[in-house]
């Protein structure tokens, strides 16, 4: 099994969610969904009188979402960014919901990327959330979702203890000499490396 850690306002998991469906359909190697808080960049408005370490934050920015933005044309898929990006802590929380024994999880990741990225949704609203296609039962909660809340910070407590920090981070058990190990990659860059242990593995 791939494990994969996500943030439904991550633009680079949102990018890797079909290169990756793509390959455990193609090797037959099913997924293990996490929920990772990860931190997006604002994007600064430009200053005349910015200092050379806000001038670079800026850049930066401003590079990576263009970066974002020619993959997901590649990819013929709507990329709306959010200036600042806004917090999805309740569909976290939905999905270690769904991490424990709520069922098939993927229509609920695609349809909260698609809420997201398409139509501005408020992925921190409990009742936005349980409206979205998959959605687990959050009936049992309360209006406010404390406590999937809880749950989500337990989880990701687990993944920092694990070395986890960021979205999308993937990983995958390898095998040398008969001994078992876990590889952790940061980033769907990191996909074709990815298949190659999945296949000696197998």
């Amino acid at each position: 099994m791939m494990q994969l850690y996500i943030d439904f306002k991550c633009p680079a998991a949102y990018l890797a969610l079909h290169p990756t469906l793509t390959l455990s359909e193609q090797l037959g190697v099913p997924i293990g969904w996490h929920a990772i808080r990860s931190y997006q960049s604002l994007l600064l408005p430009e200053k005349p009188d910015e200092e050379v370490s806000t001038r670079h934050r800026r850049v930066r920015a401003l590079a990576r979402q263009k970066t974002h933005q020619l993959y997901a044309n590649v990819q013929k898929l709507p990329l709306r960014f959010r200036n600042p990006p806004t917090n999805t802590d309740m569909a976290l929380a939905a999905l270690c919901l769904m991490g424990d024994g709520g069922g098939d999880p993927l229509p609920f990741i695609t349809a909260a990327f698609e809420a997201y990225w398409t139509s501005d949704a408020d992925l921190n609203d409990a009742l936005t959330v349980a409206a979205l296609s998959g959605a687990p039962d959050l009936q049992n909660d309360d209006d406010d979702g404390d406590g999937a809340r809880a749950r989500l910070e337990v989880a990701l407590r687990e993944a920092e203890e694990n070395g986890i920090f960021t979205s999308p981070t993937y990983v995958v058990q390898d095998v040398v000499q008969n001994k078992v190990s876990e590889q952790v990659f940061v980033g769907r860059e990191h996909l074709p490396w990815i298949r190659e242990l999945l296949q000696s593995a197998k």
